[in-house]
């Protein structure tokens, strides 16, 4: 094979080599600009319910979001979230949250049996009220911060 067949072959090498990179690359970036996306609705959405819980519920020291979830159609945000309340009472429930509400009291208690739903709810009826104090939060990308 002559020098010119050698360096023909590794061109042609070179350039589908950097094809594949620059698509690998950018089947990342746009991945990554993605996982953003959705990393930034859930906070947007996860500061919203944690002032909207401050605005319902006296007392909450700690709050932790977990299982974010969003539909496209209609829109609808839920989590899971456990409260602890300065009375050490904790409760841990479903909740479906919109960027309007204001308050939320809303919520899918858990638990085995209706009389262990029923306690959870009279739990957290007692703590009806409003958090003017600082809560510790944990959002569901384990970030801490406070509001």
């Amino acid at each position: 094979m002559s020098n010119t067949g050698i360096k023909k072959s590794h061109k042609w090498l070179l350039i589908v080599v950097s094809l594949a990179i620059i698509t690998a690359g950018g089947i990342f970036m746009f991945s990554m600009l993605g996982k953003s996306q959705e990393e930034h609705r859930n906070r947007e959405y996860e500061v919203s319910l944690v002032n909207a819980l401050k605005n319902s519920y006296e007392g909450i020291e700690e709050i932790k979001i977990t299982e974010p979830y969003y539909s496209e159609k209609p829109g609808s945000w839920s989590c899971d979230i456990e409260i602890k309340f300065s009375d050490n009472q904790m409760i841990t429930y479903g909740i479906n949250h919109r960027l309007t509400y204001k308050e939320n009291h809303d919520g899918l208690m858990k638990g085995n049996t209706d009389e262990e739903i029923n306690q959870q709810w009279l739990k957290l009826k007692k703590h009806i009220g409003k958090t003017e104090s600082t809560v510790l939060v944990q959002y569901s990308n384990d970030e801490t911060g406070e509001q």
